[in-house]
């Protein structure tokens, strides 16, 4: 930024709202602490989100892909004959 700028161009900062001379480069962005635990915010947000949603369970979604195996079988089998 050159000397005696009005404003800076990237975050906006003007002698009205204030120089913020001991801000960090990420100040603000709202990061996720050091001791963040990735593997619990996945199961926190992820788990049973199918049953959440009102979707169907992985055993529901199982039997429909059997049935649905099935009956191509039963249908070629015909087709076949």
């Amino acid at each position: 930024m050159p000397r005696g700028a009005a404003a800076c161009d990237d975050c906006g900062a003007c002698a009205k709202s204030g120089w913020k001379d001991d801000a960090e480069t990420y100040d603000g962005l709202d990061l996720p602490d050091e001791d963040f635990d990735y593997d619990d915010f996945i199961k926190r947000e992820f788990d049973n989100r199918a049953r959440q949603l009102g979707g169907p369970t992985r055993e529901q979604l199982w039997r429909w892909v059997g049935l649905a195996v099935f009956i191509v079988m039963v249908l070629g089998y015909l087709i076949s004959v």
